[in-house]
């Protein structure tokens, strides 16, 4: 009976240091926004992400199309200046399409234009080999007298 009673007393003493150390840290853990915030709160804000999202997206959608054909319109009238036609692209096709909780918060910003990828980017990688360099032409031997 004694035996039972210490291998007891060991699990109690054990769980209950396990609970004071290892239990608090957890619970320090920083709490996100959305878990700080009321359910209503977080409802209305989906409710409202939804309803701009369906006039701001279709309104989005024609002006990325519209683009995308100007964009192709103008390379061939620019004699396929690839860089020319970016500039439409990247203007019209990239940005926002959906309106996120996030977005009525502040937190992230609403781009209806595009903004073009920044140039210290590495660009796309091509699936086209590297051309091997082509060889040095041979040097001449040295005249002796």
């Amino acid at each position: 009976m004694r035996n039972l009673f210490t291998k007891t007393l060991a699990v109690v003493v054990i769980v209950a240091f396990c609970s004071l150390t290892i239990v608090p840290t957890g619970w320090a853990e920083e709490r996100s926004d959305e878990e700080t915030e009321s359910t209503p709160t977080q409802y209305g804000l989906g409710v409202a992400s939804v309803f701009t999202s369906l006039p701001y997206s279709i309104g989005k959608f024609v002006f990325a199309t519209m683009g995308g054909i100007f964009g192709g319109f103008t390379y061939v009238f620019s004699a396929g200046n690839q860089k020319a036609a970016n500039a439409v692209w990247d203007t019209s096709m990239r940005g926002t399409y959906v309106i996120s909780p996030r977005h009525l918060k502040g937190e992230e910003p609403i781009r209806f234009f595009g903004v073009p990828p920044r140039r210290d980017e590495a660009p796309a990688e091509s699936s086209m080999p590297e051309p091997a360099p082509a060889p040095a032409p041979p040097i001449p031997a040295p005249a002796t007298p």
